[in-house]
């Protein structure tokens, strides 16, 4: 299988420590780093235009695939093929329409697994912008528009959905080498206001995050809940590992061996 890997990069360290330390990046036929972009939108789109294999991989600087990724991946989209050949976006977390998790991850910044095993893919509304598996035939580009590094992911499902495609998720297990937040960057809320305004017809739409509503009631909800929590001093953040490898070593990977304790967390941020 040829597929290109795409990641934009604002720490050098962060991104050789985790992506560039997965052992199957090399597999990749190009990998193309993408600095001193203004939004995630801008760095893909230009990286597109340099790659030629129909399914490319954009995933974020601290990200990390354990070994065998890419055999799960080819797997997994070659299931994918059987199941929906017109199929457009693929992730390895989203939510379906109810808000759902679907797939399973490991977050260093919630300090424990997200999600749940997959068997085979699922068709997701949206999908977290980690890792996001996008098949070229299909035409999509991300919206240049969409100001910073924040729900790109959601916005390019629904573009899918809008010209007749689906989304899912699939069964690539990975780690998301992330610092934790305690509470929603002002950045975050920027996207927020546009997906907002551009999606309104279609709203409430949900996100792997918090659901984008017309009147921002679970919004408001989060931050008050979000900032008493902070008052309190109840509000317990992860930071990221030096070595994933290792982490990724004494975690049992839930697509091989069934974890009864993978704990399904679909509205946490996943940071």
């Amino acid at each position: 299988m040829d597929w290109d890997l795409i990641v934009a990069c604002n720490n050098d360290d962060v991104l050789k420590t985790s992506l560039l330390s997965s052992p199957d990046h090399v597999l990749a036929k190009d990998l193309i780093v993408q600095k001193g972009f203004y939004s995630a939108s801008s760095a893909y789109n230009d990286a597109i235009q340099k790659t030629s294999s129909e399914i490319i991989v954009f995933a974020h600087q601290d990200v990390y695939l354990p070994p065998g990724w890419c055999n799960a991946l080819e797997d997994a989209l070659c299931r994918l093929e059987q199941q929906d050949p017109k199929w457009a976006v693929a992730g390895v977390f989203g939510v379906d329409a109810d808000g759902s998790g679907k797939g399973c991850v490991y977050s260093t910044g919630l300090q424990r697994v997200v999600g749940q095993p997959l068997e085979f893919p699922v068709a997701v509304r949206s999908l977290d912008e980690m890792v996001l598996i996008v098949r070229r035939s299909a035409g999509l580009r991300f919206d240049d528009q969409l100001p910073g590094f924040h729900l790109y992911g959601t916005d390019i499902c629904l573009e899918a959905s809008r010209r007749g495609y689906r989304s899912y998720a699939v069964p690539c297990f990975c780690i998301h080498n992330s610092v934790g937040i305690h509470i929603l960057p002002s950045s975050y809320w920027i996207c927020y206001l546009y997906m907002r305004r551009k999606w309104w017809a279609d709203l409430p739409v949900v996100t792997p995050c918090l659901p984008i509503t017309r009147w921002g009631g679970v919004a408001l909800r989060y931050l008050i809940g979000t900032m008493l929590l902070l008052v309190l001093r109840r509000v317990k953040i992860g930071q990221r590992v030096k070595d994933p490898a290792q982490l990724s070593m004494n975690l049992i990977d839930p697509n091989k061996e069934k974890n009864s304790n993978v704990i399904c967390s679909p509205v946490s941020p996943l940071r």
